[in-house]
């Protein structure tokens, strides 16, 4: 399936890339993300570098595991939905004609990740297999991952039946408010500045209980990010210093690298002001007017 079509056909429901945002769970997006994008009010995330890296080594992953398992994994020709929900929909990484989602990761560190063999894998991903053992009725999912480059390892997630009914109600509830225009609450900052930043309200709102205990601590993180930005400009002023003009790298008596100062070359930067004053018709057929924005400022 074309790329194009395959992002199309996923807006049509709740895929296993969804459901840990819906459910809270993910670190990378938030359900009300996955809302705007399933409304098509923002354009679906098309990857980054360490995701194109994992597809590059997604076939080798797969025939580690069809050689240290002895299962053929198929690849599905299509979106599988479920049969009687289907706002509910898998595209797998592969199965095996013994019934097992093979759902292949790529890992930057060990975090969230326990002894191969278990079950122990990040919580974003175990909701994702429940969701395609759900989806599917597989009883069980195989998760071959290779954690920082290193040779791939397998975990092995049983079909639960009470996470399975956790997910249906969430998918249910979501898919509820995509269809009616009901977005979910925002949950970080850029959430609220995407649901509300291009309101033209006016007017004092008065603080509730609840938002005055916010805004304290907001006020103290930001005298704490201030006070640890000091602290991390003294000590780096230190640190360059001991260097001075020795080198440009520091190691440890084992002849590891600590860091390094080296010179870096100069960024080329476009000069606005000269082209406005030597080229100004130029200058005003190509400037743009950015978007009205509201400014946060705490007082």
């Amino acid at each position: 399936m074309e790329h194009a079509l395959w992002l199309e056909e996923r807006r049509r429901g709740v895929g296993g890339s969804d459901i840990a945002a819906i459910m809270g769970l993910s670190p990378f997006k938030t359900a009300y993300q996955v809302y705007r994008e399933k409304r098509k009010e923002v354009e679906d995330w098309q990857g980054n570098e360490l995701t194109d890296w994992g597809k590059r080594l997604e076939p080798a992953i797969r025939q580690w595991y069809s050689d240290t398992t002895g299962r053929s994994v198929r690849l599905p020709d299509k979106i599988m939905y479920h049969p009687k929900h289907p706002f509910m929909l898998a595209s797998l990484d592969g199965f095996t004609d013994d019934g097992r989602v093979v759902e292949i990761k790529t890992a930057r560190s060990g975090k969230n990740w326990g002894e191969p063999e278990t079950n122990q894998i990040p919580d974003y991903y175990a909701v994702q297999v429940h969701h395609y053992m759900t989806i599917t009725g597989f009883q069980v999912a195989d998760i071959p991952v290779s954690i920082a480059g290193g040779s791939p390892s397998l975990y092995i997630v049983e079909a639960d039946k009470e996470i399975s009914e956790m997910i249906i109600e969430a998918c249910a509830k979501f898919w509820e408010r995509v269809q009616s225009g009901n977005p979910p609450d925002p949950v970080t900052y850029a959430d609220a500045v995407a649901r509300f930043g291009k309101s033209s309200s006016s007017g004092a709102v008065i603080a509730s209980g609840n938002t005055m205990i916010d805004l304290e601590e907001l006020r103290s993180v930001r005298q704490q990010m201030k006070d640890l930005a000091e602290r991390e400009e003294f000590l780096k002023g230190n640190i360059i210093t001991f260097i001075g003009e020795s080198g440009d790298t520091l190691i440890n008596e084992s002849g590891e690298t600590l860091l390094t100062y080296k010179l870096a070359n100069g960024r080329k930067l476009f000069d606005s002001k000269s082209l406005e004053k030597e080229m100004p018709e130029v200058y005003q057929k190509y400037l743009k007017q950015s978007e009205p924005a509201r400014r946060f400022l705490v007082k």
